[in-house]
């Protein structure tokens, strides 16, 4: 039996449909989660009832951050979509202040509009190419989420060797780095992430992989300081973390799925802007 609360069983209702400067956006809702696409790929989710709450688990693994720095201030999201992380962010850390750069200006709207989303005080959204923002900005961050996506694509201007070492000035000197890459860890369609995971050994002293379970996310966490954590030690704090503050119940189960194994970089190339033919030439990289 279908809950009470589910009010279009069967199709999803279209609340929304859009083509914007970037996206084709559309906003689907079956009375129990609302989505947003991008043309036809899932870019957030929201349950009605409980708006802070995504269906999207790979979310969750953006809470793992505070396992590698636990006094986290600010925060700088790349890329909004509907919000998903940022509300649960404000929800569950009261002494945190975050900025979120988001290129598209309907997709802000749209989080305004069907998501929930709130600015505010501690809540500031910056409409500009998350690459240009950094250019400009001289402010420094705690912690930076890159969950930039057009369609299934990564803009491939915020994935080069360039805009690491361009991000990495932009974090406190013990700033943590986490990236929401959707590839996979070995195999034919590695290539992705381990050419990521090669710039990121230029820039970080630690770097900690989370494959998501059933999914192709892979949510890397990068510190500028410190050793790599051991994975047992990983899964106590974030034991710790969840039964302190409650606000993730799966935590440890999201910790126990981080990879410790080598990660092979020598038969990859490093992704340089000049691959795209022009410095910060907004193209994207393809997850496939």
């Amino acid at each position: 039996m279908l809950p009470p609360y589910r009010m279009y069983p069967g199709q999803p209702k279209t609340l929304f449909t859009k083509s914007s400067d970037h996206h084709q956006i559309s906003v689907t809702d079956d009375g129990e989660v609302r989505h947003l696409k991008f043309g036809d790929s899932l870019q957030s989710g929201m349950y009605v009832v409980d708006p802070v709450r995504s269906d999207f688990r790979y979310t969750e693994y953006f809470h793992l951050a505070w396992v590698f720095k636990r006094d986290i201030r600010s925060v700088l999201f790349l890329g909004l979509g509907g919000g998903s992380t940022p509300k649960k962010f404000y929800a569950d850390y009261p002494t945190i202040a975050m900025d979120i750069v988001e290129i598209d200006p309907t997709v802000v709207e749209v989080a305004e509009r069907y998501f929930h989303f709130e600015r505010g005080p501690r809540l500031n959204v910056i409409v500009d190419d998350a690459r240009a923002y950094l250019e400009k900005t001289d402010k420094k961050y705690d912690l930076i989420v890159h969950d930039a996506y057009f369609s299934e694509a990564v803009p491939f201007h915020l994935t080069t060797r360039e805009f690491f070492h361009l991000a990495v000035r932009r974090m406190a000197p013990e700033g943590v780095f986490a990236f929401n890459l959707i590839s996979d860890v070995v195999g034919p369609e590695s290539s992705l992430f381990r050419a990521v995971y090669k710039s990121w050994q230029e820039h970080f002293t630690a770097i900690h992989v989370f494959p998501v379970e059933g999914k192709r996310n892979i949510v890397m966490i990068g510190c500028r300081t410190g050793e790599a954590v051991p994975k047992d030690e990983v899964v106590k704090r974030a034991v710790k973390l969840r039964d302190e503050w409650g606000n993730v119940p799966l935590l440890e189960t999201h910790a126990k799925h981080m990879r410790a194994a080598k990660v092979r970089t020598d038969d990859v190339p490093y992704l340089t802007d000049e691959v795209s033919g022009s410095d910060g030439d907004p193209g994207y990289m393809s997850v496939r």
